[in-house]
């Protein structure tokens, strides 16, 4: 008769950890579609560009209107604190670059934008070929727009590498055009170069926030003993910061580790407290070890890294999964030091720009930052190098997108960056 009840209790005990165990489950399903490592994950939800899609209409308007007034530039009268670069290359009938300079300058103060150095480079040996060629608001709102430079070699060069058109060919010139990119930057002798790619969208208060990042990104290169870093990631692909299988070693680790001191706790339970001992029956123990703890663990798992351990706000070491180059800022002085010597002297086709970078730096051990949560938000679809083409120039499941992104507050934001440009002026 005990034995049937203690029977009862332990199956009815089971019966309402499933319970908890489904709520749970229904809890992280509704919280975590928006992490792509989980099996709650939504694409369809996910990838809707809901401040994205805010942000392009305000960017949209900014850029009509720039093709009618001429904005605020760059103050001649300042050194930049942040030479913005951006090389474009022609999407054959499609084009995100007016969107993506609107959403650089919709929302900056006169004084902030007085401190940019914006640089647009169509990067064709004809620039009558891009899109946006001498349209009125891609002059007003770029401080300079410089072409490729008079040697005919290299321009005998970049001709050769537009015919070809292969991947080979877009990786060589895209060094040549990062080479053009930062040395039309460091001609005005900013603190910082950031470099952009044509299909981006920044949020409303990028600028103090990069502001910020870069502080701390020197000062906790100080901490570490270094004189400087290589840059400051402004954007990394939200898809590659899951539960990576390199380390699955340490998650086993881990998982055993909770298992093993759960153990320890009810053994020593047992041991020390005779009411515990007739509660904790050796079933009791089996269920709760074998059956509860590991369904747990897997439920962890199962919801995803980013929902269950998201970055924390701030500065922090990324030297991998940082992809890709959507975002970056580098310190003036790694760029003269390093990078153009680096762009203009190598012949590599085999790696994009982003791996070639990311592939030196490895070599040399140096230091870089990531901020979170990132500044701009890739919505490019439609590629210039005919990799993954779409029609309209919509998203696809294999780009670089940060989901948190979206979920971002406009009213927040504009808030914020108001209160920073008080402080600024005050």
């Amino acid at each position: 008769m005990l034995i049937n009840f203690q029977n009862r209790g332990l199956v009815s005990s089971f019966l309402g950890f499933l319970l908890c165990y489904a709520l749970v489950a229904a809890y992280l399903r509704s919280k975590c579609y928006h992490d792509p490592s989980s099996v709650f994950f939504r694409p369809e939800s996910a990838r809707v560009l809901t401040y994205s899609a805010f942000r392009k209409a305000q960017a949209q308007t900014f850029g009509d209107l720039a093709a009618l007034h001429a904005p605020p530039k760059f103050s001649n009268a300042t050194v930049p604190e942040l030479c913005v670069g951006i090389a474009s290359v022609s999407r054959h009938g499609f084009s995100y670059l007016k969107e993506t300079l609107g959403s650089i300058l919709e929302g900056l103060d006169v004084l902030e934008r007085q401190r940019i150095y914006l640089v647009v480079f169509l990067a064709h040996s004809d620039q009558s070929q891009h899109e946006d060629f001498q349209k009125p608001w891609l002059l007003n709102m770029a401080d300079d727009l410089p072409g490729y430079p008079s040697d005919p070699e290299i321009m005998d060069l970049v001709r050769q590498l537009e015919a070809d058109g292969d991947y080979e060919a877009h990786a060589r010139k895209q060094k040549i055009d990062y080479a053009v990119l930062l040395d039309e930057c460091a001609k005005v002798n900013p603190r910082y170069i950031m470099t952009l790619e044509d299909d981006v969208i920044a949020l409303d208060g990028w600028y103090h926030r990069a502001l910020s990042a870069l502080q701390t990104a020197t000062r906790k290169t100080h901490e570490l003993g270094r004189d400087s870093f290589l840059y400051l990631r402004v954007f990394y692909d939200g898809r590659l910061l899951g539960w990576n299988s390199e380390e699955w070693p340490l998650y086993t680790e881990s998982s055993m580790a909770i298992l093993i001191v759960e153990i320890a706790i009810l053994a020593a339970l047992r041991w020390r407290i005779p009411v515990a001992r007739k509660a904790l029956t050796l079933p009791v123990l089996l269920l709760l070890c074998g059956v509860c703890t590991p369904m747990l663990i897997g439920l962890f798992f199962a919801a995803g890294r980013n929902c269950m351990l998201p970055k924390a706000p701030g500065v922090h070491l990324m030297h991998k999964y940082g992809c890709c180059a959507q975002g970056l800022v580098f310190p003036q002085r790694q760029v003269l030091d390093h990078l153009l010597p680096l762009y203009r002297d190598t012949q590599d086709s085999h790696a994009a720009v982003d791996t070639f970078l990311e592939d030196w730096a490895n070599n040399r051990d140096s230091l870089r930052w990531a901020v979170t949560p990132v500044l701009i938000q890739h919505v490019g679809g439609k590629s210039s190098h005919g990799a993954g083409d779409q029609e309209s120039g919509s998203l696809t499941d294999d780009m670089p997108f940060d989901y948190s992104f979206e979920m971002n507050d406009p009213i927040k934001l504009v808030k914020e960056h108001q209160a920073w440009v008080a402080e600024m002026k005050g």
